[in-house]
């Protein structure tokens, strides 16, 4: 399949099966113009694409598109207007074709939504809206410019889409434990850690509007202190009994930190001093500092465990994915579809 956008042409898949097909949709895109009292051809509607009996049309395409047209509106004008509006009407189409041979080939397979299976969807999203009656999703829906039996109508299709997806497609998909495993060794570098620390601190707080003399004082107990640490006494013990940090009940305990999480004052002697060992008096702008490195990790990763769920869900989601293309493709290739490339029909839009 492809889509040229620089030339006004038909493109299509195959052409072998109802070869009748070609000669009535083109005689229906003369049907969609209505000629009015004095004559001219009005277009009242363009058949964008023809997937085995079904037509997709520009008019089907305009109705989807048009809360997002009126949001696109108040931001953009004109030439950028008009390519935003291609664009989405593009992707739009491509959409409704592989909705529309998913459609066909779950009726083939005779898969349907039942009555009850339907409400009880319908259930589940009131419940996760916070909805609780039908009257709050029917004023949301029509805020939305959509009905409630519109809505209905979209909603039983996409479920019968997903449950032919979920048979022959995703039932396919198992990722064993070694492949998820060995995806994780091979891109280990994306789960790498920034450099952290484990530290503990004892703070001495110099109050706001403090004089030099009164800021010397507690520099002076600031050095007593690391004294007393450098002769053996118990970190933990002083931090309890000198910081004035909100700590300070905890032995002074800082937890696991990276280098943007510390004061700048901090982080050179965080990341410098072996664990095990204590700093100096470090003077900051709103008091000194002591610490004591705990524990230094400068190249560490996220571990397998933590990892393996989100690795599984994404290898699944990348597999799904690639043979849902394939799929699509095999559906393609036994179905009738055709798409009028006329460029200009996706630019109508002032």
């Amino acid at each position: 399949m492809f889509f040229n956008k620089g030339v006004r042409v038909l493109v299509y898949f195959r052409y072998v099966l109802f070869p009748t097909l070609f000669l009535s949709a083109t005689l229906l895109l003369s049907f969609l113009e209505v000629p009015p009292a004095r004559g001219e051809r009005v277009l009242v509607d363009q058949v964008m694409a023809v997937v085995n009996h079904h037509m997709i049309t520009k008019s089907e395409l305009d109705r989807s598109l048009a809360p997002t047209f009126k949001k696109l509106h108040k931001r953009f004008r004109g030439k950028a207007y008009r390519e935003l509006v291609a664009s989405l009407e593009y992707k739009l189409l491509m959409k409704k074709i592989n909705e529309r041979l998913e459609l066909e080939e779950a009726e083939r397979q005779g898969l349907t939504v039942t009555d009850d299976e339907l409400d009880h969807a319908i259930e589940s999203i009131m419940q996760k809206n916070n909805f609780t009656s039908k009257w709050q999703l029917k004023t949301a829906l029509s805020e939305q410019g959509m009905s409630y039996r519109r809505y209905k109508q979209q909603l039983r299709k996409q479920m019968t889409i997903l449950k032919l997806v979920n048979q022959e497609v995703r039932s396919t998909v198992v990722i064993s434990p070694d492949e998820v495993r060995q995806y994780y060794l091979a891109h280990r570098d994306k789960y790498r850690l920034p450099p952290h620390v484990t530290l503990r601190d004892i703070f001495l707080r110099i109050p706001e509007g403090a004089t030099e003399a009164q800021i010397q004082e507690i520099r002076k107990h600031g050095e007593h202190i690391v004294r007393q640490l450098k002769r053996g006494d118990d970190f933990v013990i002083l931090a309890g009994s000198e910081s004035e940090g909100p700590n300070a009940e905890n032995g002074g305990a800082l937890g696991d930190l990276t280098k943007d999480q510390l004061l700048p004052e901090l982080v050179q002697p965080a990341f410098t001093i072996p664990p095990g060992q204590t700093s100096g008096l470090i003077q900051t702008s709103n008091g000194f500092y002591i610490i004591k490195v705990i524990k230094r990790e400068d190249n560490s990763f996220r571990s397998f465990k933590e990892l393996k769920a989100q690795i599984l869900n994404d290898l699944t989601k990348k597999t799904t994915d690639k043979r849902l293309r394939i799929w699509l493709e095999k559906l393609r290739e036994k179905s009738y579809v055709v798409i009028y490339a006329k460029p200009e029909a996706f630019d109508q839009k002032a």
